[in-house]
C-alpha cells in the first residue's frame, strides 16, 4: 500500500477572498481501512488523508454533501459532516479536531500495515473486527 497524494490545489483560488482552498492543518497521506456510519448505515472505505480537522475517505457509496457521519479507524471514533464527494470519494470535517496523539496513532498503525506479514485478506478480516464491520 501506498499513500495516495492530495490532488487538492495548493493555494486558494484567486476569486476565494474566504481562502477556503488552503488548509489550515497539514494533512497525514494513509491508506487505512476505516468504517463511516452515517443513517443510512456502515460503510466500509478507506481513509486517504488526514488531519486534526477532516479527512479524505474513499469508498462505495458514501453519504452526500451535509450528512453527518461517524468514523472508525483504528482507535479514531469521531463525528463529522460531509463536506464535498467527487468520483467515489469525500470530504469529512470534524465536529471537533482529534488530538495530535490520534494523528501519530494513525500515522503508527499505517507503517505497521505496511510492512505487516499477513495476507490482504487476512488484514481486511482483521481491520473489519477493529472498525466494527465484522459479523
Amino acid at each position: 500500500m501506498t499513500a495516495v497524494p492530495s490532488e487538492r490545489r495548493s493555494g486558494p483560488r484567486v476569486d476565494d477572498p474566504e481562502l477556503r482552498g488552503r488548509r489550515s492543518e497539514p494533512r497525514a497521506y494513509l491508506l487505512l481501512p476505516a468504517s463511516a456510519e452515517a443513517m443510512s448505515g456502515r460503510l466500509r472505505v478507506t481513509v486517504l488523508d488526514v488531519s486534526r480537522t477532516g479527512a479524505r475517505l474513499e469508498g462505495e457509496n458514501l453519504p452526500n454533501v451535509g450528512k453527518d457521519v461517524i468514523l472508525r479507524c483504528g482507535s479514531l471514533d469521531t463525528f463529522g459532516t460531509v463536506a464535498w464527494t467527487s468520483s467515489g470519494r469525500c470530504g469529512l470535517q470534524f465536529d471537533e479536531p482529534i488530538a495530535p496523539s490520534e494523528l501519530v496513532t494513525l500515522r503508527g498503525l499505517y507503517a505497521a500495515t505496511k510492512d505487516s506479514p499477513f495476507t490482504p485478506e487476512e488484514r481486511e478480516a482483521a481491520d473489519d473486527w477493529l472498525n466494527g464491520l465484522a459479523r
